[in-house]
């Protein structure tokens, strides 16, 4: 899993880029074999006026999900991050439950879901 991390807006640290790279690792290494890159993508919305400004775009590319891609906001980068390294890590495990017909607690999931009529 090939792991890219870019800083636009805001000055390039080391130790942020560090941060977003565990965080996902430590998310996402259970689907490592799953997913062939990862591209994280951290920006200033309102550069120096404050307030919830922060964006983490991460997109995911895998051979059996289609390729996701989620956005969060927080007051600061390394919360931006770490909500938006959650909600693609559920989101990888729904699609790979999907795409396996097998949900992870071994129950068969019987396709898509249909409106009752």
């Amino acid at each position: 899993m090939k792991i890219d991390v870019r800083f636009r807006g805001l000055g390039s640290s080391e130790a942020l880029r560090e941060h977003a790279v565990r965080r996902i690792l430590f998310q996402l290494s259970r689907f490592g074999h799953e997913l062939s890159a990862v591209v994280v993508r951290v920006s200033d919305i309102n550069g120096p006026r404050g307030g919830l400004d922060k964006r983490c775009r991460i997109a995911v590319r895998g051979r059996r999900i289609p390729d996701l891609v989620i956005e969060e906001t927080g007051a600061d980068a390394s919360s931006a991050i770490d909500l938006a390294v959650g909600r693609i890590a559920r989101t990888v495990g729904r699609e790979l439950e999907r795409a396996r017909g097998v949900r992870l607690d071994g129950n068969v999931v019987s396709g898509p879901r249909r409106g009752r009529s």
